[in-house]
């Protein structure tokens, strides 16, 4: 008799999740669902001219052009889209790439007086190996490149931590020939950059962005702390860094790529890649920051993969909404069950759904809005370096209007007058810079 009735349930079971297999595919998907699918727009018609494939291929072989292998490697993946890492192994792919760790990248960059080591150093970088020369070149000819990110859909990223060397490079070769070259540089590649973060699709490529503009004003910051600021410096400093635009601030793409990504993808990502595991360190992410927003696999049976049309209805919905909230400006982010929270399942479809999965995009807002605050304080660096009619520091800064303000609290930026610098209230509302070094 138990025998009888385990069989009974388990042929009920056996019913109950083929229905929901069947049931789902004969289900035409919502428009909300089609649209968070549909790819960008992309203007570039020649790939050779785009920037993400060159720097894709950026560490191929000196005789090779890094564009075309750039290229090469993303139609690779194309065939089973998002469900391939690039492929660097492949001889001439990787043959210029860097090994060393990122505090060894150019560490006076990092230097109380960084202008006067990279002068010092300008001997060594007239005689750096034909390696870092090749980097140093292409870095200046990718600055000039228009940029499509074009790895939406793809799990695979460029080798982003020998861009960064190479970023670091070319600043620091600008000053050590004079302040005015470096200066433009500098303005330059955070130009650059910030084009990156607005145009990124994906939430690797917007954080790489990040880190490169964090890693320019932290360098920006040191030169406007010194005691005596460079008056090239300060003449070249009008406007350097403006608060982020609303297509900065936007992480529409990023949340549509993740989408697709769980939506097409069935095959568990076992660990991080390098280029996650670099962007987790240069960007102080949280350790598992980039397997948070990462959906599992989902489970199959008899070959079917069981996720239902609902399930991932619910998750564009999820999706639709932190969209919104994110246009509209909301300050807290909204939950999968705060918007699926009243659906009614059946005990088999909890069992087999993704509902359980709740992405956690936090870290990385709270980056953005830390990217924010920091060109914001940048900016006051400049105004405060400047002369005034002004008698006191928070007058002045009230005074550079809201645009400025501390995007955390809304209200002007902080004063330490025992320490002389300007603070952030951060993340966490406890009264702190957001690097070292914002002395004023």
């Amino acid at each position: 008799m138990k025998r009888l009735i385990i069989s009974i349930i388990a042929i009920f079971a056996l019913f109950q999740i083929l229905g929901l297999v069947w049931s789902s595919k004969g289900q035409s998907p919502s428009a909300t669902f089609t649209r968070l699918l549909d790819p960008p727009q992309y203007r570039l018609t020649n790939p050779y001219e785009n920037g993400y494939y060159y720097l894709l291929g950026f560490t191929a072989d000196v005789s090779l052009d890094p564009a075309k292998v750039g290229h090469e490697m993303w139609l690779e993946t194309t065939v089973g889209q998002g469900t391939q890492e690039f492929n660097y192994e492949k001889p001439g792919r990787s043959e210029l790439q860097i090994h060393i760790p990122i505090e060894q990248i150019l560490p006076s960059w990092s230097s109380k007086n960084p202008v006067r080591e990279f002068r010092t150093m300008h001997a060594w970088l007239q005689t750096v190996t034909s390696h870092d020369h090749i980097l140093l070149a292409r870095y200046e000819r990718w600055l000039m490149m228009p940029f499509e990110d074009m790895g939406f859909g793809h799990r695979g990223t460029p080798r982003f931590m020998d861009i960064f060397a190479a970023h670091r490079l070319y600043v620091a070769d600008g000053f050590s020939h004079d302040t005015s070259l470096g200066m433009q540089r500098l303005k330059m590649d955070m130009q650059m950059w910030r084009n990156v973060l607005r145009d990124a699709t994906t939430i690797a490529t917007k954080v790489m962005a990040q880190v490169v503009i964090t890693d320019d004003l932290r360098l920006l910051s040191t030169l406007l702390s010194l005691p005596i600021v460079d008056k090239t410096v300060l003449a070249m400093t009008p406007n350097i860094a403006p608060p982020l635009t609303a297509a900065e601030l936007s992480f529409r793409w990023s949340l549509q790529h993740q989408f697709t990504l769980g939506v097409h993808d069935d095959r568990p990502a076992e660990s991080l890649t390098t280029s996650e595991q670099w962007l987790t360190s240069a960007g102080h992410l949280p350790a598992q920051a980039f397997r948070q927003i990462a959906h599992p696999p989902g489970r199959s049976f008899l070959g079917s993969i069981l996720q239902t049309r609902e399930t991932w209805e619910m998750y564009a919905a999820y999706y639709d909404a932190m969209i919104r909230a994110g246009e509209t400006g909301q300050s807290t982010l909204p939950t999968v069950h705060e918007i699926t929270g009243t659906a009614s399942h059946t005990t088999v479809e909890n069992l087999i759904s993704l509902n359980s999965f709740e992405p956690d995009w936090a870290p990385f807002y709270h980056q953005l809005r830390e990217t924010d605050a920091r060109l914001r304080l940048a900016s006051l660096q400049v105004v405060l370096r400047r002369p005034s009619s002004q008698t006191t520091v928070p007058n002045r800064l009230a005074q550079v209007g809201s645009s400025y303000y501390d995007p955390f609290s809304g209200l002007p930026m902080l004063w330490s007058p025992t320490q002389q610098k300007i603070y952030s209230v951060g993340k966490d509302r406890s009264r702190r810079t957001l690097w070292g070094t914002l002395r004023v």
